[in-house]
This record gives C-alpha cells, structure tokens and sequence, in this order.
C-alpha cells in the first residue's frame, strides 16, 4: 500500500486552518499505527471537506484496519477527484485484487470501450482547460491570418479540424456532465449481504449473495431498501444500512 502525507502548504489550498490540524494528526495516528483513531480523523474532517489526498490516507487507514468495503469507497471517492493518480490507482486495483467478488462486466465494443476509458481519466478541470487552448489556438490562426498570407488549403485543413475539435469537445462535455450527475452508485462495506428478489426479509426471497467491497448502481431507492444492479446485470434488493453511496 502506498500511504501519502501530502504536502500541508499545498493542501491548505483547500483545507482550513482547523481541516491542515486534523489532517495532520490524522496523519500522526497513521504513522504510530493507530488507525482506528485515524480513520475518525479523516471521518471527521471528510464531513466538510473533499480532496483526493484526504480520501487516499482514509482508504489506506480503512485498510488497515481491515475494512475493505470503506476502503474501497474512500479510493473511489479519490479516483472520483483525480483519475490519473497513479497512487491512488495503485491503491484502489490493490484492494479490489483482494475482494472476494470478481464480477466481470461483459464485452462492448472497442471503440465505445475505448472511449469510456478516455472518458474515465479526464476531469471537468481538463475540459475547461481544453476549450481555453482551443478558442486560443482559434484566435491566434485568424489573427494570422488577417495580417499575413495563409494558403486556402492551410485554412480548410485548419477549419474542419476546429469543427471536429468542437464537436468531440461538445459530445464529452455532455457526456461528463451527464455521467457525474446522474451517478447513483455505492460499495458494500458488511462482510456479506444477501440480495433479495423484493424489498422484504424473507428467506424464500434470498436471490444470491454478494461481499464486502463490491460496486453497484443504485436503480431504485425505498425507505430502508435499495434495488442494485450489478456490472454483470444481476439486481436485486438488499438493506441500504449495508451500502455506502458514493
């Protein structure tokens, strides 16, 4: 496990004055092994505050105090923030290798498969910068343009690329949007859970089971219940005292 003590100058960016103290101490707890007493510094300071680092040190705190399902959540929480962090990807594909579900979601395309996992690894931020380089680059070619000779071809060339830039730049844009927004997910953090065909304890209703740490979508919710949909399309209803939502 990599564990982080991130730099307090830089996350005091984000963090209060009061929020850089109890990271600190959280980050004590760890380093003397007490991480029981980590986590609900991180706990606490995670009701009013988000960052990666702050999620990276609570899921490593979680895992050592062997609870998977909340470390899991944590690092997903991170990955959330900043999907390229090669520890905190580190870290979240540690813990899911010792999960006790392996489920596999099924085939799609490579292109559409290929495209999902662009869209996985860039953030908001990255779009915004995107769209500042391209209306730049945009101004400066007919800024150019306007005072010096550029070959009709050049501008053609330069014209359809721009409207193809813009169009991806407008398909992602939704598409980030709309897949932040309507995220509906959680991870399991009991041992076990038995995943029932209606919301009602019955031991006739039992469908399958699933484990500690495992993700799933969240289709419909009903007081003390959630219906999930697994990655393979498995569904069905468990208790929502047993999941933690992302």
């Amino acid at each position: 496990m990599k564990f982080l003590i991130a730099n307090l100058v830089f996350i005091s960016l984000s963090l209060s004055q009061v929020g850089d103290s109890l990271f600190q101490l959280g980050n004590y707890y760890y380093e003397n092994q007490q991480y029981k007493k980590a986590v609900i510094c991180f706990e606490q300071l995670e009701e009013n505050f988000t960052h990666e680092y702050l999620y990276l040190n609570l899921g490593n705190s979680y895992y050592r105090t062997s609870e998977l399902g909340n470390a899991v959540w944590a690092y997903e929480k991170a990955y959330s923030i900043s999907p390229r962090d090669q520890d905190i990807i580190y870290n979240l594909n540690f813990v899911r290798s010792q999960l006790k579900d392996k489920i596999i979601q099924p085939d799609f395309f490579l292109i559409f498969s290929l495209y999902k996992s662009v869209l996985n690894k860039i953030t908001i931020l990255d779009i915004i910068i995107f769209s500042g380089l391209l209306f730049f680059s945009i101004s400066i070619f007919y800024l150019v343009n306007a005072y010096l000779f550029v070959y009709k071809m050049i501008k053609t060339i330069f014209n359809y690329t721009i409207i193809i830039a813009l169009a991806c730049l407008i398909l992602i844009s939704f598409d980030k949007y709309f897949s932040i927004s309507e995220i509906n997910e959680g991870i399991i953090i009991t041992s076990s859970v038995n995943v029932r065909s209606a919301p009602i304890e019955r031991g006739e209703n039992i469908i399958f089971r699933i484990h500690e740490g495992t993700k799933t979508k969240i289709s419909i919710s009903e007081p003390d219940w959630y219906e999930i949909i697994l990655l393979d399309g498995k569904k069905g209803w468990i208790k929502n005292k047993n999941m933690r939502k992302l």
